[in-house]
């Protein structure tokens, strides 16, 4: 087993999160790996706190975890709507502080883009642009119709193709669910590579980089 070069301030996530409530299983998750050298150092960028599975899962992979809880920001959770896209993307500049030589292999964005405004999504979108290249996936969780509830939860990673689930103990943010369509044209740094739509109506999504 080969320990991960860890970076991450919060090392468990237990401030904002509660104990793991429920398990989701993934068709979709393990497709993130199939590319993954076994032998090759790896760079992982998570939107959220790090959480116990999660660390204990990358452990077997060469791997340095980068761990960005910008749902807790407070330019996110607080002044988002009365922000400029150039003053957002600064902000998400600011929280993107690696160093120059940085290209992210695996993203994980979980439901990050569902609390995310029109202008924020294009902020985001340049703001992660730079550290992206052309082998790296991403995954997500969006909504199949706008209708639909984004619950106040964390999610964590138990094996390749089972998610932990956990409640947020910090207060439900405004949620602004965007289609598919809206995605692609908002996020125009990614493609939708593939989607599968989960019984209570949300839309797990593998991403890549637009070419």
């Amino acid at each position: 087993m080969i320990s991960p070069a860890r970076n991450f301030a919060d090392s468990d996530g237990s401030r904002t999160t509660g104990p793991v409530v429920s398990r989701q299983p993934s068709k979709l998750f393990p497709e993130l790996f199939k590319p993954v050298d076994p032998d090759r150092h790896i760079t992982v960028l998570e939107i959220g706190s790090a959480l116990s599975e999660t660390v204990d899962f990358f452990s077997q992979y060469n791997c340095r975890l980068h761990f960005v809880d910008l749902i807790n920001e407070p330019f996110v959770r607080e002044q988002q709507a009365g922000l400029s896209e150039k003053e957002l993307r600064h902000a998400f500049e600011e929280q993107f502080c690696f160093t120059a030589d940085t290209r992210i292999d695996i993203c994980l964005l979980w439901d990050f883009l569902c609390y995310l405004d029109d202008v924020a999504l294009r902020a985001f979108n340049s703001a992660l642009r730079p550290w992206l290249h052309p082998g790296t996936r991403v995954h997500g969780f969006g909504v199949h119709h706008l209708a639909i509830r984004v619950e106040n939860v964390q999610y964590g990673i138990i094996s390749q193709d089972t998610l932990s689930i956990r409640n947020r103990r910090t207060a439900q943010l405004r949620s602004y669910p965007h289609s598919q369509v809206e995605m692609h044209e908002m996020l125009n740094s990614l493609d939708f590579q593939r989607g599968l739509l989960l019984p209570e109506g949300k839309l797990e999504m593998l991403l890549v980089p637009r070419s």
